[in-house]
């Protein structure tokens, strides 16, 4: 992938990461190409679970599920029987190795879509009646999760006049229909989105075509709904990701590049970070202090990748350019902890790819940033050839090449103003890392034409 770059490009406080492998592409097993995942669902650090989904914008429909034990390196797959081809899945939820529901809509009348689970890794599907989604001809089951083995929630589109949302609490032997008196009311024409949903401990929260959030802290008993700074979640003009950190912290992308945060779970404010973010999926990694990864299309507009901000999303590290192959996923991502990270791909065939797999190690994602008194800017001046670097208490400066060969390194007593001999640097990119007299350490990356 080739990018036009800019002379200066700044990043602001993150740690410095000799490794250039970020995500690897794994093959998922499906045979059909372009085939991707929708839907990325963990179970336990190794188990994962997907379906397939087309991926070439045919609209097809495929009915096939995929399983990784081994956090996401080899998978298996096989077909989803639901006895008729006119039954479109929406969603998956991985439960064990052995066990995994997902939720289908009709695509042809006569039909009610609803919940199937399998006991026996993926060999039968079997549909629970009581989670009934045909309470009405609207009922379109649209997500679905559990918690633990017993207790899980299905979400629909309105039906009879609200949102059609059924909770179990032992897996799915007895769906019940959660009260109009506890959901707030749809607007006219409202709906969810299929796979559509975020889960943070006991909160779920899932997004309409109206820009709304639905959100529950009870496991699905009882929800409040607040209005995005958007128009709508999934239209093909106007859509958008979510990631809570936790019920009040989060942010929101758009697939224009817009940038929000919520820090009371319910208002949106616009924000302009720094650095590379990107517009189609946004996740926060679980067990860090306040990291976030994002995927999809470079600013520029050539070509797709990944980023990842350790403060919050206020700075932001474009992955590509440290990268070795630069992840070109769409559709889903999703992190269990800092060290297991997936991201949707698109098959070559039934032997190559089909999605991305994190493979560097945890420090990258649980690194601590610099505090704001010590960040700092750099470029190289070009009518000096000299490498300016501002900051706070500056020790180091060290300067790596893309290949993170080491071309230069200078030591200081604690200045906030360095300047390097940049002169003899070919053209091209180069990762520059300073080190403040407190030991923290941060990289930025800048451009030499």
């Amino acid at each position: 992938m080739k990018k036009n770059l800019l002379l200066l490009f700044i990043l602001v406080g993150f740690v410095s990461n000799a490794q250039n492998v970020f995500w690897q592409e794994r093959s998922t097993g499906f045979l059909t190409t372009s085939t991707n995942e929708t839907v990325i669902s963990y179970a336990d650090a190794n188990t994962v679970w997907i379906y397939a989904t087309a991926g070439d914008g045919s609209g097809d429909y495929y009915q096939q599920w995929g399983r990784s034990l081994d956090g996401g390196d080899t998978w298996t797959n096989g077909p989803i029987d639901l006895g008729n081809v006119d039954l479109v899945i929406g969603d998956i939820c991985a439960v064990s190795a052995t066990t995994a529901y997902i939720v289908t809509w009709a695509n042809a009348s006569g039909l009610t879509g609803g919940v199937y689970v399998t006991n026996d890794a993926g060999v039968t599907w079997q549909k629970q009646a009581s989670a009934s989604y045909n309470t009405g001809t609207d009922s379109f089951p649209d997500v679905i999760y559990f918690w633990d083995a017993n207790k899980g929630v299905t979400v629909g589109d309105p039906a009879s006049g609200y949102f059609e949302i059924y909770t179990t609490t032992n897996a799915g032997a007895n769906w019940v229909r959660v009260p109009e008196a506890n959901i707030p009311a749809s607007l006219p024409g409202e709906y969810g989105y299929t796979g559509n949903r975020e889960v943070r401990d006991n909160i779920i929260w899932f997004t309409t075509n109206k820009g709304r959030i639905y959100k529950s802290t009870d496991y699905g008993l009882n929800w409040t709904v607040s209005q995005s700074p958007i128009s709508d979640f999934g239209s093909a003009a106007v859509n958008g990701s979510i990631a809570y950190k936790d019920e009040n912290n989060g942010l929101l992308i758009t697939n224009t590049l817009q940038f929000f945060r919520t820090t009371d779970g319910a208002t949106w404010n616009e924000e302009f970070p720094v650095g590379y973010y990107r517009d189609f999926e946004i996740a926060y990694v679980p067990g860090t202090a306040n990291t976030y990864v994002c995927t999809g299309t470079d600013p520029d507009g050539i070509g797709r990748g990944s980023s990842y901000s350790t403060d919050g999303g206020a700075n932001w590290v474009d992955i590509n350019g440290f990268d070795v192959t630069p992840n070109d996923g769409a559709n889903s991502l999703s992190f269990y902890d800092p060290t297991h990270g997936l991201s949707g791909g698109f098959t070559t065939d039934a032997v190559t790819a089909g999605i991305w797999k994190w493979v560097n190690d945890a420090s990258t994602l649980a690194a601590t940033s610099f505090s704001n008194d010590k960040a700092f800017t750099a470029f190289i001046n070009i009518s000096t050839g000299m490498l300016e670097v501002n900051g706070k208490n500056i020790t180091n400066v060290t300067v790596f090449d893309v290949l993170g060969k080491q071309v230069s390194n200078n030591n200081f007593t604690s200045v906030d103003n360095a300047s390097i001999n940049a002169s003899n640097f070919n053209n091209g990119i180069y990762l520059v890392k300073v080190t403040n007299n407190a030991g923290a350490a941060s990289t930025i990356k800048v451009v030499k034409n």
